[in-house]
């Protein structure tokens, strides 16, 4: 029995010693982590040199099985080839990243394609999309990520912002693990510490697999059907709820518009489009569950309360595109585009800036 109890006591010590090294460890990382700016957009999950290869989560017959998805030591997603280059900059949150559109496919890719051969070679279009990021994540973008970028002095900034807002059940606060770094319970508090996310192989994981409150948005294909669509009613809090968001939205967006226009861009302003509600034998019924305990019709009402804003805001520099004609294989959920989705996208964007005469802007 004496050599069970040694080598119940050794183990405990090999524990304990483990336990300790691995303390001193990640105060050392707490110590010597970088404190400059960079650090701060870690906070709001802009990912910098990075690289994942996610499979295709289109219901709809995509052409390719996988995106090889990067984004840059900037945190930008683009084929940019020096940051002077940027002459037109995209913000938004999940539909503006497009983590499941190949680049070649994204809106911000066909735009420039497009405007490339209207005008010749302009410079790029870059994408500063950032899954789950609301109006409260650009925000912070334009205080503390985007000065950071050198030499960032676009013509253009496209505002594609609105979906992420249009949960009414959060008015004035940010999107805990999106808006900012740390969410609630154990999993916010496991984002804190430094072997985790630097030393060990679940920092791969837990930045690139599909875990919405560490990393990304959740995104899984949704490919909805005409019974889907059920709901024909508000619910009782919904009107009310929309007004309040919509008034702080507006104070949020107007400053969004305030810090395009002091780095010397015009904002143009997108509303976005949907497929949380549908309109059948001259009804207009929503799904279920859009936001938890309300449904499409609900989410729909919020969006456009928020849409009004926007326009009213930005005025004639609005594409408003959740008036333009989407079909369901634009989409592979409620709101995030397929290769097609974003593709169409990108024409439409493209045909604003030339039939509003932008393109001599570029120059």
């Amino acid at each position: 029995m004496n050599w069970i109890k040694k080598i119940t006591l050794s183990s405990i010590v090999i524990l304990m010693s483990i336990f300790m090294a691995v303390v001193f460890i990640e105060i050392f990382l707490q110590i010597i982590k970088e404190r400059d700016g960079w650090e701060l957009t870690r906070s709001i999950n802009v990912k910098r040199d990075f690289e994942f290869k996610y499979p295709t989560v289109d219901p709809y017959n995509a052409s390719f099985v996988e995106v090889n998805y990067k984004r840059n030591g900037f945190g930008l997603r683009d084929n940019c080839s020096n940051t002077k280059d940027i002459k037109i900059l995209t913000i938004g949150g999940s539909t503006t990243d497009q983590r499941y559109v190949p680049q070649k496919s994204t809106f911000q890719n066909v735009l420039q394609d497009r405007l490339t051969s209207s005008i010749g070679s302009f410079g790029c279009v870059s994408n500063a999309g950032v899954d789950g990021h609301s109006s409260f994540g650009h925000l912070y973008s334009f205080e503390k990520w985007f000065p950071l970028i050198p030499n960032l002095r676009p013509k253009y900034v496209i505002l594609y912002v609105g979906i992420n807002d249009a949960d009414f059940r959060r008015a004035t606060e940010p999107n805990a693990g999106h808006d900012n770094m740390y969410s609630e319970g154990w999993k916010g508090w496991l984002k804190q510490f430094e072997i985790v996310f630097r030393l060990l192989p679940i920092y791969d994981y837990l930045q690139a697999k599909q875990n919405p409150e560490l990393a990304f948005a959740k995104h899984e294909p949704t490919p909805y059907i005409i019974e889907d669509y059920t709901e024909n009613n508000l619910s009782e809090n919904t009107q009310h709820l929309s007004k309040v968001n919509a008034a702080a939205f507006r104070e949020r967006y107007a400053r969004l518009l305030e810090f395009i226009r002091d780095m010397g861009a015009t904002p143009v302003c997108l509303t976005q489009p949907h497929i949380f509600t549908k309109s059948i034998d001259g009804n207009v019924l929503g799904v279920r569950n859009v936001i938890e305990n309300y449904n499409g019709i609900d989410f729909d009402y919020s969006l456009r309360s928020l849409n009004s804003e926007i326009k009213n805001l930005c005025g004639a520099m609005t594409l408003d595109l959740y008036s333009y004609k989407f079909n369901k294989e634009h989409f592979y959920d409620g709101i995030h585009t397929t290769e097609s989705g974003s593709e169409l996208i990108g024409n439409y964007i493209a045909d604003f800036f030339e039939s509003n005469d932008l393109l001599s802007g570029l120059n």
